[in-house]
């Protein structure tokens, strides 16, 4: 599929079972859970991605790491996180190239065409022999809306279903530029 179309909000969403839970107040047990179709904001989906990168730092997880922040901007707070996640795993970043990335950090960016799908999506796929997870999530508002960012709006799912999570990394292997591991 060609990148500029490829969405895996819509590839994904109809994949993963049951019914769309409003997480706004959510204990912090069923941000956990394994298998959840959501509404929700970025405070949320931080917690979310921040429990799947620990376990591939805390494990020193091989294998790939994918993951959209829709700008590279958006990645500067995290990305020592992802450049010791580099020292295990194959980490790929896709966004909007609106800021400049060491190409010698041992991520490897991936610029998403103008008006690409993917900008308005934030995910993380962690895809190694002993752990796979999966959260991706369509951002409904956009950015400029919110005076606080944190208030934009995302409908998404999480899940550790190996078959859901093949799905969405076959859809991203053709626009990485070389072979991967795991």
């Amino acid at each position: 599929m060609e990148l500029k179309k490829l969405s895996l909000f819509r590839e994904c969403f109809g994949q993963v079972e049951g019914e769309t839970q409003k997480l706004d107040n959510a204990p912090l047990s069923q941000l956990n859970a394994q298998s959840l179709k959501y509404e929700t904001k970025v405070p949320q989906l931080e917690y979310m991605c921040l429990m799947m990168e620990n376990i591939v730092l805390t494990k020193k997880l091989q294998g790939n790491v994918y993951a959209g922040f829709q700008k590279f901007s958006r990645t500067k707070n995290v990305l020592d996180r992802f450049q010791a996640m580099a020292e295990y795993s194959n980490v790929h970043i896709f966004g909007e190239n609106d800021a400049a990335m060491d190409p010698s950090d041992g991520i490897h960016y991936i610029e998403l065409p103008k008006n690409s799908e993917l900008m308005r999506e934030w995910f993380l796929i962690i895809d190694s022999p002993v752990f796979k997870s999966m959260m991706v999530a369509y951002d409904m508002e956009g950015f400029g809306v919110h005076e606080v960012e944190e208030g934009r709006k995302f409908k998404g799912v999480k899940t550790s279903n190996p078959q859901v999570i093949a799905h969405a990394t076959k859809l991203l292997t053709p626009h990485i530029g070389f072979s991967l591991i795991g």
